[in-house]
Order: C-alpha cells, then sequence, then structure tokens
C-alpha cells in the first residue's frame, strides 16, 4: 500500500459534476444538485475565481475571515502524545492546524487521508470538493466519500479517484485511475501512472473502531438542502462578498481615472534636428511621460494650449460604503464589529467592543470543539497503522490543550491590564486599543481629553 502521489490543488468541481461522476464511476455519491453548486461556489471563492472574480479582483475579505480564526486557534492549541509512534504526525497535524481551520471557514470542511510513506506516518488535508461525501453515521461521522486527486506526469493527466466506505469496523478502499485526453476520462490502470504503481487496488482495514478518514467540518445549520454535508461558514455572506469586491474594484477604478493628466499642445513642445535631418520632439523626464500628453490643436475652450484634467474623487464617500458592507458581513456571521471594518469612525464602549470580541470567539470555541474531538480521532487512525506497520503499540492516547485563560474571562484580562498600566506595563493608550477598539490617534486624543479633567492621581483612561 506504499504510495507517493503528488497532489496539485484545483477545483475539480469545475471539471465534474455530479452527473458525470456518476457516469464515469457508476457511484451515486448522494449530493444533491444544490449542494454540488454551493460546494463549488465556496471553492471559487477560496481560490479567488468566484464568477464575479473576472471583472473584479478578491479585495480578500474571505482570507481576512479564515486567517483571523486561524491564528486565534493557532496560537491557543497544543497536543501530545503519549505514543512515540505518532508524535511526529499529531505534531505535524497540529503545525498546519491554520490549514484545517481555512478549509473549515471557507469551503464548510476537509478529510484527512493518512499515508505511510517512505516508512513514516503522514497525511493530506484535502478540502470539501476533492473529497464529496457519501454517507454519514447519525452522529455525523463522516462514513462513505469518493477522495478525487488531480495528477500530471510528463505531460499526460490523470483522475484518481479513491472510494472508502467504513461498515461494521472495517474501512474499504478502491483505487480507480482515469486518464484525463482533453476532458474525456478513460479508466486505465494503476501501473499506467509511475505516481500510482505502487498503490494496492482495494484493501481493507479491519477492526477499526473509527473510519480511516476523518473530516473536519463547520457546525453551520446546512439550509441548503438539509443534508449532513458541511456549509462553510462564508456561505451566508457570499452575496455581500461579491459586493466588496466589485465597490473596491471601483475604488481602484476611480483613483486610477482621477490621475492628474496635463494635455499641452504640440507647439509647446521643443523641437530638435537631428544630423540625418530629421526633427524629433525633446525627450521628456520618466515622471513627466505618466503626467503630459501632447495633442494637436488648442486644449481649452478659450483657445488654451494646455488644460489640466484633474478630477475630484469620491474618496470618502466610496470608503464609507466599503465599510458599510464590511459591517454587514460582520452582523451577518456575527464575528463582532471590527473584525474585518475599520473602528475608528465608530466609537463603542469598552462593553460593546468586549461584546464583538465575545461573538468572535463563540465561533473561534466552535471550531476548537471540533478540532479537538477530530484530533483524537485522527490519533486513533495513526495509532491503529502504527501498529499495523509494526511502528509501534496502538495506543492513541492523547491530551488537547487551550492557551485560552485570559480571553476566556474578559473581566480577568481587563483587570490584569488595568494593574499594568498602574504598574508602566501598560499604556493608557494601549489600553484602549485594546479593549475599546479604537486606533491610535483616537485613543491619544482621549487620554489626552481625559486627562485634563481628572483629579490628580485617579486611574484615568
Amino acid at each position: 500500500m506504499l504510495e507517493k502521489i503528488r497532489f496539485f490543488f484545483m477545483n475539480l468541481l469545475n471539471f465534474f459534476n455530479k452527473k458525470t461522476i456518476e457516469q464515469v464511476t457508476g457511484i451515486d455519491v448522494g449530493i444533491s444538485a444544490e449542494m454540488f453548486d454551493a460546494i463549488k461556489t465556496c471553492n471559487a471563492i477560496m481560490t479567488h475565481n468566484a464568477a464575479w472574480n473576472g471583472k473584479a479582483e478578491s479585495c480578500g475579505i474571505p482570507d481576512q475571515i479564515a486567517g483571523m480564526l486561524a491564528e486565534t486557534v493557532m496560537q491557543e492549541i497544543g497536543v501530545e502524545a503519549r505514543n512515540e509512534a505518532i508524535s511526529p504526525a499529531m505534531e505535524h497535524l497540529n503545525a498546519n492546524v491554520t490549514k484545517l481551520v481555512q478549509y473549515i471557514s471557507l469551503v464548510g470542511g476537509c478529510v484527512i487521508r493518512p499515508l505511510f510513506v517512505n516508512e513514516k506516518l503522514q497525511y493530506e488535508a484535502l478540502p470539501l470538493g476533492n473529497y464529496l461525501p457519501m454517507k454519514y453515521d447519525f452522529d455525523g461521522t463522516l462514513l462513505s466519500a469518493l477522495v478525487i486527486k488531480n495528477i500530471a506526469e510528463k505531460g499526460r493527466k490523470f483522475v484518481l479517484i479513491e472510494r472508502h466506505e467504513y461498515d461494521n469496523g472495517n474501512h474499504a478502499v478502491e483505487s480507480t485511475l482515469y486518464r484525463n485526453d482533453g476532458g474525456v476520462l478513460s479508466k486505465t490502470a494503476l501501473t499506467a501512472c509511475s505516481q500510482t504503481a505502487d498503490i494496492t487496488p482495494s484493501y481493507v482495514w479491519q477492526n477499526v473502531a473509527h473510519p480511516m478518514i476523518v473530516e473536519f467540518r463547520s457546525h453551520i445549520i446546512n439550509k441548503i438542502d438539509g443534508s449532513d454535508v458541511p456549509v462553510s461558514l462564508i456561505w451566508s455572506v457570499k452575496d455581500l462578498i461579491k459586493d466588496a469586491d466589485m465597490q473596491y474594484h471601483r475604488m481602484v477604478n476611480e483613483q486610477e481615472l482621477g490621475e492628474k493628466v496635463v494635455f499641452a499642445d504640440s507647439d509647446l513642445f521643443v523641437r530638435r534636428q537631428t544630423r540625418d535631418g530629421n526633427i524629433v520632439n525633446t525627450t521628456l523626464a520618466p515622471k513627466l511621460k505618466n503626467l503630459v500628453v501632447e495633442v494637436d490643436g488648442n486644449i481649452g475652450k478659450d483657445g488654451d494650449k494646455i488644460c489640466e484634467y484633474s478630477p475630484a474623487l469620491r474618496t470618502e464617500q466610496q470608503a464609507q460604503f466599503l465599510q458599510q458592507v464590511f459591517r454587514r458581513i460582520e452582523m451577518t456571521m456575527n464575528i463582532g464589529k471590527g473584525a474585518i471594518s475599520d473602528l475608528g469612525d465608530v466609537p463603542q464602549t469598552a462593553t460593546q467592543y468586549t461584546g464583538g470580541r465575545k461573538s468572535f470567539y463563540s465561533i473561534v470555541d466552535t471550531i476548537e470543539d471540533e478540532i479537538e474531538q477530530k484530533y483524537h480521532a485522527c490519533a486513533e487512525v495513526f495509532a491503529h497503522m502504527a501498529a499495523a506497520y509494526g511502528l509501534g503499540s496502538n495506543d492513541s492516547s492523547i491530551t488537547v490543550t487551550w492557551n485560552d485563560a485570559l480571553r476566556k474571562d474578559p473581566t480577568s484580562e481587563k483587570q490584569i491590564a488595568m494593574q499594568e498600566v498602574s504598574n508602566g506595563v501598560m499604556s493608557k493608550v494601549e489600553y484602549r486599543m485594546k479593549f475599546y477598539g479604537e486606533d491610535e490617534a483616537t485613543a491619544v486624543r482621549a487620554v489626552e481629553a481625559m486627562k485634563s479633567e481628572a483629579q490628580q492621581g485617579a486611574f484615568v483612561l
């Protein structure tokens, strides 16, 4: 079962659709057309290839949201395995937890597919779209799925499809390779590609307590078709993401169109004669080439030979509208004000700001609960493989730790911060920036204003 596959990520759903998967494999994946389209849409948004990105490039909202969630989880989580045979794999998985969180946030989930390569335990993290769920247990555990992988080798293209099926303590895997000739798939032997030549066509993991693939998923209610297939955290704001991209596109266009241009009559340009008798213009400095445009004839309505074009820009109005879209995204996702919008022009009390952070951390907590549960499932899979390959015992004991004591108790965090201000470790400006969500300039003005009214020796923020 040894294998080594170079996996080139692409949204394979743009190549497949539900009907052709069934036609090629003979397998009914059981995903509704609505859910299939939703998975395609979220994959496209994640890779900045949404339908509207052809006109307006992504302004980065999905990356920002997923990045904040991933960064928070990464800073808080730790894992330790008692079994030395699975410790490297678990530590590597934890070191890449940001990838898991981003897949959960942007496409709804990912599956960990374990591998035994180069005499050690390894894994692949495949986003929803590169695997398709087929069956779930009543508790939401993924029991059956298709894993679809695109392979390129020496100018040839292949598609590897793995069918995973868990039933009554046995996990069966069946691999089939297809030659991709201009979008036409034809079944071929696994040995036709060197990257799949060592794969066993079919095998069964026996007496396993858990499926040998583990799905990390969001727990957003599936309102698309009501199935157990996970839904992206950004699904509810996909249209607002489009609005943000389009608005940012308008702002960039207006800034470009608003660049100052000076139109000048050709009579104003100095001419010189070359040795061969040709008349040429005097060369402008590089910066002037982007500013001055030579034209023939008078420019202005009064016969002016020079005219400046410098239109008024609606920068402030455009930016305000974009901020409104950002806040609408925050409200819809319930991630708290200031997560992606600018709080500088929206004064908030410390209580309001702390409430927004609680909303953000409630999402983080849900993701962290999922990760902790699935870490234990991954440990079970790795431990079973370790025993099967003679690397060590079938001991899946791990300890997952969370360094989130302060942010779980905002009151204690504020009290500690106030002590740090009193001791000179933290400034009052830093305090306001942290707990009021103010930018530095706003915090400085507030502190200066309140200092003039404070009694000497009193603690003032």
